[in-house]
Parts: structure tokens; C-alpha cells; sequence
């Protein structure tokens, strides 16, 4: 079955139709020709899988990466013409959702479109008692692709991965099914080893034996399936990284924002428009490790960060401390239930970057309620962002729209969005 590719829609899908029948695939650039192969029909598309392409276009390039479909699906896509399909995706999931045209919108760039990645997780994939590296396959829980080699991270992760996986080989470590590896601006690397036991057994002596002389790591950590306790085998349990003059322990299990030249730009970005704002008193929910309420502290008379999880928790109250801060506090728990009861701190501005789910239609309501002066919402995805928007602009202005790459070949979209009350 040939298709002519008319478009690519969020998140990453070519888009074509026949005989009135919308068909989305996964490869192909506008005007090109797919070659399809229908995976599944819902009632009013179909899901398709790209054979072959025909009629190539000026915008294609050839992927670094052999697996590309699996860890970044826009490699075979010119980079300026990635921004430019971002860009029209967002005006268009505006328009339609939030009703919205935005003007000067762009997508900036990232200042490394390879090697940008300061974490990678990858599978192991047991075959005769021999382990590869791999990936998921999209979309599937339990198929993999196995790879040698990613070039969104850098050389020095790269190499690790692979000194690990010759480890595990050598002495025949089958229990372990995962590992993930940090690294710092520094080059400085924290690796993360997910097994079947709780017991790490002799990974103890073997790791920090043979690769501690090469490569300048933080430390060694390995997590059981069962107690997802952690067990130090060499060094730390964190990383240190520095942003915007301010130091941050990231934890082995810890978020953190993966490309940290684009952070800094998001960043510059909050900073000049929190200049023109009241912060007096602020907040910053789905807060992490405390990278936003941290580096603005400075600004407010009063910070209030909120955050569920231990693994952020544990770190964020160690972040607080490490860079000085004496008008930060936080409250533990999910910033669903808690939304209503730091309102009684008569915060002006509110800072949320939550999941991907969103904050929800629960949070919105309550910011419609307590009405804070300024939201800044920065968000990983912009279908459930544009859902919250329809319901906070009823009380609020769109001042304005900023986009980032923060995954470079990938069809991730990082946006903050500025909301003053009407």
C-alpha cells in the first residue's frame, strides 16, 4: 500500500490519508512516498509501519545511529527542519486546543544536537548466556533492539556501558537486567546497575576492581528488583552538578533534566520574566530535587517547594542546605493533595513542571480558585499542557510561549508558558 506523506503531527507520526481514511505511520517526510504496512485499524484511522520510501526528500539525511528508530525516530530528518516541524506541531495543537494563534513562536535550538544526553538507561539482553546492550522496542514492553553504540550520549558513557557489559560477560552476572549511567558537566560519570536479587553477590570486588582507573566515576550503585534498596558498591550515591552558580546533588534515582545546555537557556529565559513579576512569595510543585525553587530563592522573600517521592526528597533537603538557602521550605507529598493547603501562604507566583500527565484538571481547578498572579508551567508535553491552558485561561493571559529542544532527533517538546491573571 503507497501513501504521499502530507505532514508530521505530534508526537512524531507521518501523516497521510486514502479514500477518507486518516493513516498515520512512523516514517516519512512530507511529499515523500511510504511504501505502508497497516500494524492495526481503529475506527477512524489507521496505525501503519514504513516499508519502504520512494520520492525522497531534500530534508532527509542519513541516521548515526543504526537503531535510531528506537532511541531518537528523527535522526533521518535535517535538524533545522526538526525545529521547523516542532515549531508548526506546537501552533498547531494551539490553535486547535487552546484556540490560540501564537506569534513569534520558535523552537530553540540545542547547543549539542549529539552527545547531549547526561542519562542513558539501557537493557541487557540475555541470549546463550551472553548479554548485549539493547533498547525497547517503541511502543512494546517486552521486545528489544539490541545497539553497540549511542550517539546521543557522549564517547565517555558510551565506553563505560561498554567496560560493564565486558564485565558482566566475563563473569557470567545474569541476575542483572539494567543499567543506567549519569553524567556531569564535568564529564564525571554515576552508574546505576537494576537487578534481579537483592543481593548484588560478587559485583562488589569486580566492578570498582577493573573500572575505577578508568574512568573518573562518582560512584557505583546497585538497586534489587524486589527492594529497590540501594547498595553503594563504590563512591557516592549521587552526582554533583553546578547550574546557573548554583550546586545540585542528583541522586542515583533522582530526576534531573537530561540536556543541561538547554536547561541553562530555559532558565535565562523564567529569569527575565520573573524581573517584571511578584515573587515575593513563590512555589514551585512537582519541585524534584529543587532545581527552579533553588536557583530563584534569591529572588523571593519566601520559597516553597512541594515533592512525593524520597528519591527526590532525600536530595532536595541536602540541595538546600549545600547552597546556603535560608528561605526555602518544602512540604512531602503530591502536589495534587497539597495544592489547596499551600495556598494558605498567599503565594503570588507558582512554579509547576510536573509529569507528563499534566497537572490536571484537580490542580487547575484550585489555581483558578486561590489565583496566584503568575504561573510558569513548564511542561514535556504539549497535548496535555494545551488541555490545562483551556481551562486556566478562563482566569488567566497567555503572556507568553517559549520552546526548547531539549531531545534533539527525537519528537519531545519542552515548553514554558507564562500565565498573568486577568
Amino acid at each position: 500500500m503507497k501513501v504521499e506523506i502530507q505532514k508530521i503531527v505530534y508526537p512524531g507520526k507521518s501523516f497521510a490519508s486514502q479514500n477518507g481514511k486518516i493513516i498515520f505511520t512512523n516514517e516519512g517526510l512530507p511529499g515523500e512516498i511510504a511504501e505502508i504496512s497497516p500494524i492495526r485499524e481503529r475506527k477512524n484511522y489507521i496505525e501503519a509501519q514504513t516499508l519502504s520510501i520512494s520520492n525522497e526528500s531534500g530534508k532527509r539525511v542519513k541516521p548515526l545511529c543504526s537503531h535510531y528508530k528506537t532511541c531518537s525516530s528523527y535522526q533521518y530528518i535535517d535538524y533545522a527542519y526538526q525545529l521547523e516541524l516542532k515549531k508548526l506541531q506546537i501552533e498547531e495543537i494551539f490553535k486547535h486546543t487552546v484556540k490560540k494563534e501564537l506569534t513569534g513562536f520558535e523552537i530553540k535550538p540545542s547547543g549539542k544536537i549529539w552527545e547531549y544526553r547526561n542519562k542513558l538507561r539501557l537493557s541487557l539482553l540475555w541470549k546463550n548466556n551472553n548479554a548485549v546492550l539493547a533498547y525497547h522496542a517503541p511502543e512494546t514492553h517486552d521486545e528489544f533492539v539490541p545497539i553497540d553504540e549511542c550517539y546521543l550520549a557522549s564517547k565517555n558513557m558510551n565506553n563505560l556501558f561498554s567496560s560493564l557489559l565486558k564485565i558482566i560477560n566475563t563473569n557470567r552476572f545474569t541476575f542483572i537486567e539494567e543499567i543506567e549511567i549519569k553524567e556531569n558537566s564535568n564529564g564525571s560519570l554515576l552508574a546505576v546497575i537494576y537487578g534481579k536479587t537483592p543481593d548484588c553477590g560478587g559485583i562488589t570486588r569486580t566492578f570498582p576492581d577493573e573500572i575505577t582507573g578508568k574512568f573518573d566515576l562518582s560512584g557505583i550503585i546497585y538497586i534489587g528488583e524486589k527492594n529497590r534498596r540501594e547498595k553503594i558498591i563504590y563512591g557516592k550515591n549521587y552526582l554533583e552538578e553546578k547550574i546557573s552558580g548554583k550546586v545540585f546533588r542528583i541522586g542515583a534515582q533522582s530526576f534531573f533534566q537530561i540536556n543541561i545546555s538547554t536547561l541553562e537557556l530555559l532558565i535565562k529565559d523564567m529569569d527575565e520574566m520573573i524581573k517584571t513579576r511578584n515573587f515575593k512569595i513563590a512555589a514551585d510543585l512537582y519541585c524534584g530535587i529543587g532545581t527552579f525553587g533553588i536557583i530563584f530563592a534569591d529572588k523571593a522573600q519566601k520559597m516553597l517547594g512541594v515533592e512525593l517521592l524520597e528519591e527526590n526528597t532525600s536530595f532536595l533537603k541536602e540541595n538546600i542546605a549545600l547552597n546556603k538557602i535560608n528561605n526555602y521550605s518544602f512540604k512531602k507529598g503530591p502536589s495534587e493533595r497539597l495544592i489547596s493547603e499551600i495556598f494558605t501562604e498567599k503565594i503570588k507566583t507558582l512554579i509547576v513542571d510536573p509529569p507528563r500527565k499534566g497537572i490536571g484538571e484537580n490542580v487547575c481547578k484550585e489555581l483558578l480558585k486561590a489565583g496566584p498572579e503568575h504561573i510558569f508551567y513548564v511542561s514535556c508535553d504539549p497535548i496535555t499542557l494545551a488541555r490545562d491552558l483551556k481551562m486556566l485561561l478562563q482566569k488567566y493571559d497567555l503572556a507568553k510561549v517559549y520552546g526548547y529542544d531539549f531531545y534533539p532527533h527525537t519528537p519531545h517538546i519542552e515548553i514554558l508558558t507564562i500565565l498573568d491573571k486577568k
